[in-house]
């Protein structure tokens, strides 16, 4: 059965701290003072000497060995890390490429840049004409120069072939031009 008992916060004042101080003997009572400045009691050790030559002796007498599963998660780990140095070496060599590549493609645009000012600037018309009337002599036709072309008659076709041939020597032409069509 608990008790219980009414306390009373704050009855009275408290003027500082009221936590020990050990450097001013003159608080305690000499008793008092000598029990709070005892150190602690250390346990005493028992020697095992007996114990401890035999967990030595144990020891030694048990041998090291690597698990299989370790070797094989070692090996694995040893290739993974070869194949990533040597993807990223190609990785490497691919960049370097790939640069090299981007610099030849800004020249060949810069040329064909150049090179198509160049064809422009050779076929100009203005040039074209004077050329030909100049050099070649050519003059602008006159009206009674140009002449039509009647056209208004119906198309026709007339297969030409020898009627004499036989189905073997149409199947071998036929074969022979598809033959010369996978050439």
């Amino acid at each position: 059965m608990a008790t219980t008992e009414k306390v009373e916060y704050g009855r009275g004042a408290v003027y500082g701290s009221l936590a020990y101080d050990f450097n001013n003997p003159e608080l305690y009572s000499e008793e008092e003072y000598g029990r709070l400045h005892q150190p602690e009691p250390k346990p005493e050790e028992k020697t095992k000497t007996r114990a401890k030559t035999k967990a030595r002796a144990a020891a030694a007498q048990t041998k090291q060995g690597v698990a299989p599963f370790a070797l094989i998660g070692g090996l694995m780990v040893a290739f993974l890390c070869v194949t990533a140095i040597t993807a990223q070496v190609g990785l490497v060599s691919l960049s370097g490429e790939s640069v090299a590549l981007q610099a030849r493609l800004e020249e060949l645009e810069k040329d064909q840049a150049r090179l198509k000012i160049a064809y422009e600037s050779a076929f100009n018309l203005a040039e074209i004409e004077e050329y030909a009337t100049e050099t070649l002599g050519m003059q602008k036709p006159i009206a009674d120069q140009v002449m039509y072309i009647d056209t208004s008659a119906p198309d026709r076709a007339v297969v030409v072939g020898d009627e004499g041939e036989s189905f073997v020597d149409r199947t071998a032409d036929f074969l022979s031009e598809i033959g010369t069509y996978f050439h």
